[in-house]
């Protein structure tokens, strides 16, 4: 059970992504529609950390030729969570890839004393029309379903 508890907060934390280089022109509010696919490894009793990837589109609320509409999203990260503790650690990186092929890069965290919660993105980097691209942002993940193979699907959503 408290490994299926675990997978459950690892997708919550699931990813959200977002920012602000130029304060509103970076800032995109919309959702990230994401399929975890990683491993589990107990480290004691209660105590679990995850290693793998979310992966999927970005809906951007603002619809046709708006930032990062319909752009893919490619997450490796972490879940840190101690069920005896009730504290959790999540983070990693983001590479965005919208249909032109220009690339927006950016690193996220989340932790506290709930295992689903909001988190936080900063840009770190991009290409073409996102170099120079800076600030931060807010997520919130979501666990839609924890599949028996021990893959999930979800969502996060940004700026909302």
């Amino acid at each position: 059970m408290l490994l299926r508890k675990f997978a459950y907060a690892v997708l919550a934390a699931g990813i959200g992504l977002a920012s602000s280089a130029q304060a509103e022109d970076w800032k995109v509010t919309g959702v990230f529609g994401w399929f975890g696919v990683g491993t589990a490894h107990q480290i004691e009793d209660g105590h679990y950390y995850w290693v793998g990837e979310f992966s999927g589109t970005f809906f951007n609320d603002k619809g046709e030729g708006s930032l990062f509409h319909r752009a893919g999203v490619k997450c490796p990260a972490f879940f840190d969570a101690n069920y005896n503790t009730s504290k959790h650690v999540a983070g990693g990186y983001c590479v965005i890839t919208d249909t032109d092929g220009d690339q927006a890069y950016l690193s996220w965290k989340n932790a506290g004393d709930n295992i689903v919660g909001p988190g936080t993105f900063e840009y770190t980097s991009g290409t073409g029309k996102y170099e120079g691209i800076s600030g931060s942002s807010a997520f919130v993940g979501v666990t839609q379903i924890n599949w028996a193979d021990g893959t999930t699907t979800g969502y996060s959503t940004w700026n909302r």
